[in-house]
């Protein structure tokens, strides 16, 4: 800095005093920098280019914003986790919003959108820590025309997986506690869809054994908690509502919404054709036995 400081000094005087010192200026920089050559030569180590310094400070700022990342995505947790692990706090919340089994019963095998379920500095929070996963933390989910699964292809991780995310396996279980009359037991991941990702037609319907092989739980509600900002129905990965014969309907994913409806019901996600990353929680509260 000091250099270029001297260099733009010196353009100053030379444009008031003329080209003559401009010369004289020119022949002081040259006799500097031939002592600081002969210097080098004689064993001492070479100060840095700018260029050199230039790369440097791009390096440390990257590290800076990494760091930065780390420690947003920490402190997103910890308020996560404080307004989760408070059950008064959420129950108070849960209960402004209204329970979901009366509405799920009502729609009578529709699917429910809800505008701010959940409080929009947690869905903040949330995308926080799923945009600061490492690569490896996520599993790309990859099926072509088997029998038995539908077609698609997306990334995931299960919640439980990801501890700055396990309160939330809390807050779903008080989302839907019962289901008439019967006890839930709610089961979620994250999702990342990304260019071309997509999910064929499917009902939802599975059989999922837990404990053991002669212990099995049936989905009966899906769930699906958006969480990209600004997402449009030109970028893709709209929830395509298959329910109705007659006539399809496209969900486009909106920031802190949450959709709802029961399983089975026939539905698709529409390939993404955006270079970014499309986020959610999914999944499904479960029932004890064949349903």
């Amino acid at each position: 800095h000091k250099c270029w400081e001297m260099v733009r000094s010196i353009s100053k005087r030379a444009k008031k005093q003329g080209g003559s010192q401009v010369k004289k200026s020119i022949s002081k920089k040259n006799r500097a920098a031939k002592r600081s050559s002969d210097e080098v030569k004689e064993g001492e180590e070479c100060p840095p280019s700018r260029s050199s310094k230039k790369s440097t400070k791009v390096k440390e700022a990257s590290k800076t914003q990494a760091s930065d990342a780390e420690l947003s995505a920490a402190a997103a947790a910890r308020r996560l986790s404080r307004w989760a692990d408070d059950g008064e706090r959420t129950k108070r919340w849960l209960a402004s919003r209204g329970a979901l089994e009366e509405p799920l019963l009502e729609a009578n095998g529709q699917i429910l959108r809800f505008r701010d379920y959940l409080p929009l500095e947690m869905a903040d929070n949330v995308l926080a820590i799923l945009q600061s996963l490492p690569e490896e933390a996520w599993q790309l989910s990859h099926h072509q025309n088997d029998k038995g699964a539908a077609s698609h292809r997306f990334w995931s991780a299960d919640v439980m997986d990801i501890p700055e995310l396990s309160p939330l396996r809390s807050v779903f279980w008080k989302m839907l506690p019962k289901l008439r009359g019967e006890p839930t037991l709610p089961i979620f991941s994250c999702g990342r869809y990304g260019a071309s990702d997509f999910i064929g037609r499917h009902d939802d319907q599975a059989l999922v054994p837990f404990f053991d092989d002669t212990t099995v739980y049936s989905r009966t509600v899906a769930a699906i908690w958006y969480l990209t900002k600004e997402w449009s129905e030109a970028e893709g990965g709209c929830l395509i509502d298959l329910g109705d014969q007659v006539k399809e309907k496209q969900l486009v994913p909106i920031y802190n919404s949450l959709v709802v409806f029961e399983v089975p019901h026939w539905h698709a996600v529409s390939a993404v054709t955006s270079d970014r990353w499309r986020y959610s929680i999914f999944g499904w509260w479960h029932q004890k036995g064949d349903r």
